[in-house]
């Protein structure tokens, strides 16, 4: 008896503590990968989870932050933005980020990553995966594992080629077998290239 009064406290407190949390999506003015999510997820946006996350949509122009942004992030608050979209589970008591996914590429995968982000919130952890990075649990996480290239190999990891030059990014993708495919995302410092191609 007392592991089932337990049991729902414990759900209790989880909920409000849900229903505390916000979904900021961090969106770029011009970003191509932004304004899909907003055409394909937005405007049907109901987490598979119990309770609803609120949304609410920051456009930003290349690094111009609102100031609450900035002050979140300079008092540690809050991760660096990279890259739009950024979508940033947010604690609205706590005013602090628990964690975020970063990129958008297709529905069905935005829908699980982010129900797998608050399941891991939910369990005390704090997920920064970049979607598509094939499991980077942090934030630039493959930036200790870049290689130079004659260094012996060059890493096969995409998060680890990002270019400054669409022409850099295209040498990367033939060299990591991708047919000279490319993409760009836009960044608060600038467009930045990668090989292949958008899913």
């Amino acid at each position: 008896m007392s592991k089932a009064i337990l049991s729902f406290v414990c759900f209790i407190l989880l909920s409000n503590q849900v229903l505390a949390n916000e979904l900021l999506v961090i969106s770029g003015k011009n970003s191509k990968n932004s304004k899909k999510w907003q055409e394909e997820v937005y405007q049907e946006f109901i987490p598979s989870g119990v309770e609803r996350i609120s949304v609410k949509i920051v456009t930003i122009e290349a690094d111009k932050f609102p100031k609450w942004i900035t002050q979140a992030m300079k008092e540690e608050r809050m991760g660096e933005i990279l890259g739009t979209p950024t979508f940033i589970i947010w604690d609205e008591v706590s005013k602090k980020e628990l964690g975020r996914l970063e990129g958008y590429t297709e529905k069905s995968r935005f829908y699980s990553q982010l129900d797998q982000a608050i399941l891991q919130i939910s369990q005390g952890h704090r997920p920064g995966r970049r979607e598509g990075s094939g499991g980077h649990q942090e934030e630039g996480s493959g930036e200790n594992q870049r290689q130079e290239e004659g260094s012996g190999g060059m890493s096969q990891d995409i998060m680890d080629h990002i270019y400054k030059t669409p022409e850099e990014a295209k040498r990367a993708s033939e060299m990591l077998g991708l047919g000279g495919q490319i993409h760009s995302h836009e960044t608060p410092q600038g467009i930045i290239y990668m090989p292949g191609s958008t899913m």
